[in-house]
């Protein structure tokens, strides 16, 4: 059944759009790069740099594969010890596809997870990659699928293109929802012939089971070939447990002649290496091949270990004890390190801090600067650099490598990291130390007295937007210490170090203009509707309190300890225009609403509030913390507040609730006795959530369902004489019209202005309802048709040829007139009480 529905769908396109006029690139870019993308092609080419051409093919000729290949739709999982060589096989595998038969074309999307770059190794990014790749190569002119009229089988089919195509338009954030974009790929893969994604090293995305539960999802939903590489993880094995896979361990004769190549590689390329003996060089290639258990990473520390040694009988003595796997490995490493001498350990240990806990690429620049930063001191030591950047290499020695084109220093591989993070070190204590240490040294950096210079040179506007990178040749971690924010996150032990350099940070703010480019974000054109957090502070922030970074982007111990010591901070705004900490606890931070929600705190105040601040448009400059709860759906906020008996709930509080898109709010709203027919400006809360048409419609029924009940009047009218039958209708609301009819909604008279009023109706089956609601509507009321007597471009004079004249004797007396026109084929309305008519 999915197969027949995904040909027919994509047939359908093709019919429908072929005749379109293409959309110009700009468009296509404009969405394209709007999903936020992560090109991978850099590192592909790395990887088949490494690869040594004649490595690696046996993986053509295994059973699974060549079964995997000739199928339109399999799955194959490539898995293997640390160090493997995975990544590799999976270049291999990669340009396999590319290279395939021209007769058959096929459509690649590959993606690398690589701890290296934060951008990587994360769920949501791997997915907008691929569906990014897709729509690049598809021969259909997808662009009409994101706009908001097509063709109703299009919509279904392809609702989810739609709608992300709405968000870019409003200029959204890009999409993280994981199970909405999963389904965003099976609908993109239907756009595309043959379509092939090949995914490098799981086990480095840091969200990975959530990727392995939406790859097994994926494999079941759409019509495609999925090739992914991990360790044998137990978590990834029990997932995969169903699918096909392909083990290393299981080629280990294949795997042992391709490090062979490998070592005949190295011993004839390598300069050092390649004038050993020959009878040396058979020693080593035996005495390799013998311990590598198919560890391509550990054969080559173990290179690196014979290169430095300086006479055959050291090597012999190297060869002789051998370690026994990788962590045994950088143990001698980590070991040789500190026999070098003080030098060496202070070099490796800043370094290797750094670039375990980095989220950016780091160049020895960078390394080298961050060596001179004293924790507490206005200025750089610069007698604690380096006086030759290259001796960082020579200091950290096989835990990292370093790439002279781009001049980037990473850890030479995921296992390194693995390693430092889970043995005990005197570099940290664990993950929390380490970011409590990089953050630590990034806050004194941004503070030190040269970045004011800095600063005044990039105060002119043009600079702002690119002032992230190379902001200054002599002071290039700048660029990094601007993100040091991201490392709040992941401190999630108490640390007094970081809590002394945050209130450091914040008086600087406030008592030091001249560092706000480089501590607040600058807001170049972007909508209000955009993440405004790639500094330290957002752009609209001024005069913030210490609370504010700390709710941010800190944990919620910072902010408990802030409160504790700081009482008097929960009086106070954290930034004008953002309101109480409370305020912004119940939009943006939910974890911390346990420190603020808590008998004692004036739970009615009145904040003074710019909603667009918060990336939101309501009404009023001021909001009181219950009805700020409903604005922002918040569940845990609303419990709270209607279980205190001295919180006020405003009468126009479900008004306010619908805009929050949660319908269990409402629904407890409700159990508090709001008033469901409350009107403002003559709407009921349904009338105005029907009029928003800001949700899409498969969210609408929960909350059209939480506002009708018993006491729901689902006849009254809105100011334009239309019932919420009659507004569903002229939206289209095809899920909540049939909801509405079996609740008995009515219409009003103004339903039957026109006879083909709802023509894209009438081949409904619950139409028929429709037309007796109007008929039944149309009873009680009289219409008169008038006569335009004197038109001018301005105004028009309409004449009525009946008089209307109240009759108080008559049991159902005149009470209001309604003046309709149809103008341009739209019904505008006006209603008017007359003083003389009786009340109704």
């Amino acid at each position: 059944m999915r197969k027949m529905h995904s040909r027919k769908a994509s047939n359908l396109l093709t019919a429908t759009f072929s005749s379109c006029l293409t959309h110009t690139d700009k468009e296509r870019r404009y969405f394209l790069d709007w999903m936020n993308p992560v090109s991978c092609v850099e590192k592909h080419d790395a990887s088949c740099r490494q690869r040594n051409p004649e490595t690696g093919r046996w993986i053509f000729h295994i059973d699974q594969y060549v079964a995997w290949k000739k199928s339109d739709r399999a799955f194959l999982w490539l898995n293997g010890l640390p160090g493997s060589g995975k990544t590799i096989l999976a270049s291999a595998v990669i340009d396999d596809i590319k290279d395939g038969d021209e007769a058959e074309p096929q459509t690649l999307g590959y993606f690398y997870c690589n701890f290296r770059d934060d951008r990587t190794t994360n769920t949501a990014a791997v997915l907008r990659s691929l569906i990014v790749q897709l729509l690049q190569q598809s021969k259909v002119d997808w662009i009409p699928m994101t706009g908001e009229q097509q063709e109703s089988n299009i919509k279904r089919a392809f609702d989810r293109l739609r709608n992300l195509g709405q968000q870019s338009r409003d200029a959204k954030p890009h999409p993280t929802d994981l199970e909405f974009l999963r389904k965003l790929l099976v609908e993109a893969s239907t756009l595309v012939r043959r379509p092939v994604l090949v995914i490098d090293a799981l086990d480095e995305c840091q969200d990975y089971s959530d990727l392995v539960r939406h790859l097994v999802d994926l494999a079941k939903d759409a019509r495609l070939r999925l090739f992914v590489t991990g360790r044998n993880e137990p978590d990834i094995q029990d997932a995969f447990r169903d699918l096909p896979t392909l083990s290393l361990k299981d080629s280990a004769e294949q795997m042992k002649a391709d490090i062979h190549v490998h070592i005949m590689g190295q011993l004839t390329n390598q300069k050092r290496l390649s004038r050993l003996p020959d009878v040396l060089k058979k020693i080593v290639l035996e005495k390799l091949l013998e311990k590598a258990e198919g560890m391509f990473r550990w054969v080559q520390c173990q290179l690196d270990v014979i290169m430095r040694c300086k006479r055959p009988d050291s090597i012999r003595k190297a060869l002789d004890d051998l370690p026994a796997g990788l962590y045994e490995t950088y143990d001698r490493i980590m070991y040789s390190i500190n026999e070098r001498g003080q030098d060496d350990v202070q070099i490796a240990q800043r370094c290797l801090l750094l670039l375990v806990g980095t989220f950016t690429p780091l160049t020895l620049d960078h390394l080298n600067e961050a060596m001179m930063i004293e924790v507490g001191q206005a200025s750089l030591n610069e007698n604690l650099g380096v006086t030759d950047t290259m001796d960082i290499i020579a200091s950290c020695g096989s835990l990292v490598t370093y790439n002279e084109e781009t001049g980037i220093v990473a850890l030479s591989h995921y296992s390194v990291k693995e390693y430092l993070v889970s043995r005990p070190n005197k570099i940290f204590k664990s993950i929390s130390d380490m970011h409590a240490r990089i953050c630590e040294l990034l806050i004194t950096y941004v503070l030190c007295d040269f970045v004011n210079e800095i600063c005044a040179k990039g105060m002119d506007p043009a600079m702002h937007q690119h002032f992230q990178a190379n902001v200054s040749n002599d002071n290039t971690l700048l660029s990094y210490a601007i993100l040091g924010w991201k490392h709040l996150e992941y401190i999630s032990d108490e640390d007094p170090g970081v809590m002394t350099a945050l209130s450091r940070l914040n008086w600087e703010f406030l008592r030091n203009t001249k560092k706000h480019p480089v501590l607040a974000t600058q807001k170049e054109g972007h909508g209000y509707g955009q993440p405004d957090t790639n500094r330290w502070l957002s752009a609209d922030v001024t005069s913030p309190s210490l609370l504010f970074i700390p709710l941010e982007h800190g944990k919620p111990w910072m902010v408990e300890s802030l409160v504790k010591h700081h009482p008097h901070l929960l009086d106070v705004d954290i930034a004008p225009g953002w309101g109480s900490p409370l305020i912004f606890a119940i939009a943006k931070r939910p974890d911390c609403l346990n420190i603020f929600l808590k008998p004692g705190i004036h739970l009615n105040r009145l904040s003074s509030i710019k909603s667009r601040l918060y990336g939101r448009d309501i009404e009023g400059n001021f909001q009181t913390p219950i009805s700020w709860a409903a604005a922002n759906g918040n569940e845990v906020a609303v419990d709270f507040l209607l279980s205190q008996t001295n919180v006020n709930m405003p009468n126009d509080i479900l008004h306010t609730a619908v805009s929050g898109g949660s319908h269990e709010c409402i629904r407890k709203f409700r159990r508090h006795g709001a008033d469901v027919n409350f009107t403002v400006n003559s709407y009921t809360p349904i009338h105005s959530f029907l009029s928003l048409m800001s949700y899409d419609e498969r969210q609408l029924l929960p909350i059209v369902k939480a506002l009708i009940g018993p006491l729901c009047n689902l006849s009254l009218q809105d100011r334009t004489a239309r019932t919420a039958l009659h507004i569903a209708l002229d939206h289209r609301m095809e899920d909540i019209i049939p909801y509405l009819l079996e609740q008995k909604a009515g219409l009003s008279a103004t339903a039957t202005l026109r006879p083909v009023m709802w023509s894209w109706a009438t081949n409904k089956t619950w139409f028929p309802k429709v037309r007796l609601a109007a008929l039944a509507a149309d009873q009680p009321w009289t219409r008169i048709k008038g006569k335009v007597v004197n038109a001018t471009a301005d105004f028009q004079i309409v004449e009525f040829s009946v008089a209307v004249t109240p009759a108080y004797e008559n049991p159902n007396p005149i009470c209001t007139i309604i003046v309709s026109a149809i103008l341009n084929a739209k019904v505008s309305f006006t209603s008017k009480e007359s003083p003389g008519l009786p009340e109704r």
